[in-house]
């Protein structure tokens, strides 16, 4: 005895219904035994379900993407915003500067650089140093080169752009498509529907075969337990689990779809 091998996720759902959908020329000339409603929900979910990966695909490489400037203008910005700090303490080692020239930015001579782990502190050091240097300036202080300060504001700005950007909470909201918890259900329906009908047609076959066939499908199945003669329990078809994957990330977003949906056209053509 076998069952199907099944954790409702859309990118399983998209498997089985691709899968299957590049049968349908076949099965469909072969066959009676899909209505022709059955078909329909075949190649509309499969376009569904289609369309929902690109997007997310796309959405993956934008934040790819949109990472690697992070990343890059932050480890940019912090190497100017530690230099100006370096090139002052060599300028007060050399004489150039007096020692008390530390005292306007909050700092006493030999002082430690200040260390930047995250955007959010390199930020405010960065703040904290322009408002610093700004005071010293206007007291007769001299600026400083290599870098200067006008160097350091441009890295800092470009990256505070990218900051603001990453950290937008409505810029990272995920797309949902409006009704995909009842497509999903009705998806899962399809497949099991699928299922026992060729688990059916495949009855007299050897386990390797139908394993074989059911893999063209996009399904895989596995051997289990016959049933208890004494205590019998149907065999269900799918792996059942406390919560799926798509019901997880539906509430991880607090159940909200109503901002940034995606709409496709779930009314079926009239027969």
């Amino acid at each position: 005895m076998f069952k199907l091998v099944y954790v409702p996720t859309d990118a399983a759902r998209l498997q089985i219904l691709k899968a299957f959908y590049e049968k349908l020329p076949v099965v469909e000339g072969e066959e009676s035994a899909f209505t022709e409603e059955q078909l329909l929900k075949i190649g509309k979910y499969y376009s569904i379900f289609e369309k929902m990966k690109a997007y997310e695909d796309f959405l993956s490489k934008e934040q790819e993407k949109q990472d690697k400037e992070y990343n890059d203008l932050f480890a940019k910005a912090r190497i100017f915003v530690n230099h100006y700090f370096v090139t002052m303490q060599m300028a007060i080692d050399r004489g150039e500067l007096p020692a008390a020239t530390a005292n306007f930015y909050g700092l006493t001579y030999p002082f430690t650089i200040p260390s930047v782990e995250n955007g959010e502190e390199l930020l405010q050091v960065a703040d904290s140093l322009f408002t610093s240097d700004s005071m010293r300036v206007g007291t007769g202080g001299k600026y400083f080169a290599n870098p200067s300060i006008g160097a350091v504001k441009v890295w800092v700005e470009k990256f505070k752009e990218a900051w603001e950007k990453k950290t937008n909470k409505f810029n990272v909201k995920r797309a949902e498509v409006e009704g995909i918890d009842g497509i999903r259900q009705e998806t899962d329906k399809l497949i099991n529907e699928i299922y026992s009908y060729f688990e059916a047609e495949y009855q007299d076959l050897d386990f390797d075969e139908q394993k074989g066939l059911f893999a063209g499908l996009g399904m895989t199945i596995e051997l289990c337990e016959p049933v208890n003669e004494e205590n019998p329990e149907p065999v269900k078809p799918f792996h059942e689990e406390e919560l799926s994957e798509d019901k997880k990330e539906n509430k991880s977003n607090g159940g909200n779809t109503g901002i940034n949906q995606l709409k496709f056209d779930l009314f079926f053509p009239e027969s």
